[in-house]
């Protein structure tokens, strides 16, 4: 037993949030509808809805949204196992940052994944579509690591690590499975972690929608002043009024 002050902090003391919740819903009925479709319907719901590669001729703008809520038809374990490390990391990321922040975290470590994926196929001609909620899970599990460097979790529900030690190893192992070509899709994971650290790390408002919708409207509204030249109003006494 650990006496109070020896005590270690458990990572994972927050539960889930409605937000989470829901997500977690979709993201189940998505792919209840993917496996129904995929398997006994033969209707091609994955090479549809997956990110191909610009070059294959399977590419459809819509993939863009699409490819994280999309998983792979034939790995149910996995996709469970992506469950199962939302439930735990999540909490604590969306209480820490907030709802906005932490949906604004997700997504853009979801697009940076696509990102980078594509940059990828592009350059090497790996023609493999891209899909499922990693990008961004990994990305949470290394902001995890930023916010509570010191906390200790049970690595495989037995192995007590720090919470820092996670997050490193997070981006140490999938850029060497990466380098090492054995994993595919090292790529799509990697740029989800460099875009959420980048958000996490960077000033907020520099990837804040909002701020940049401001910085637009500003820009907009001097280009519109910038049209107008300005002239002396000052009236003698023998001015007559005019008319404008």
């Amino acid at each position: 037993m650990f006496q109070q002050s020896q005590r270690p902090t458990m990572g994972f003391n927050n539960p889930l949030t409605q937000t989470g919740k829901i997500m977690l819903i979709v993201y189940a009925a998505v792919y209840v509808v993917e496996l129904l479709g995929q398997h006994w319907l033969g209707l091609p719901f994955y090479q549809m809805l997956a990110l191909s590669p610009l070059g294959s001729g399977g590419f459809y703008a819509w993939q863009l949204v699409t490819h994280p809520l999309i998983h792979d038809p034939s790995a149910p374990i996995g996709f469970l196992i992506d469950c199962v490390v939302f439930f735990f990391f999540a909490g604590t990321v969306e209480s820490a940052l907030g709802t906005r922040r932490f949906l604004y975290l997700y997504i853009i470590a979801a697009f940076g994944g696509a990102a980078a994926g594509l940059l990828f196929s592009g350059l090497t001609s790996a023609m493999i579509p891209y899909a499922g909620m990693m990008p961004s899970l990994l990305g949470l599990i290394v902001v995890f690591g930023l916010l509570q460097p010191e906390s200790t979790i049970l690595l495989m529900f037995v192995l007590p690590v720090k919470a820092k030690y996670i997050s490193y190893g997070t981006v140490i192992v999938t850029a060497l499975t990466f380098l090492a070509r054995t994993n595919v899709y090292g790529a799509y994971h990697l740029g989800g972690i460099g875009l959420a650290w980048l958000y996490f790390r960077s000033p907020a408002y520099l990837l804040d929608p909002n701020w940049w919708r401001w910085q637009y409207f500003n820009y907009s509204q001097k280009k519109h002043r910038s049209k107008f030249t300005v002239i002396d109003g000052k009236k003698k006494d023998d001015d007559r009024p005019t008319i404008h």
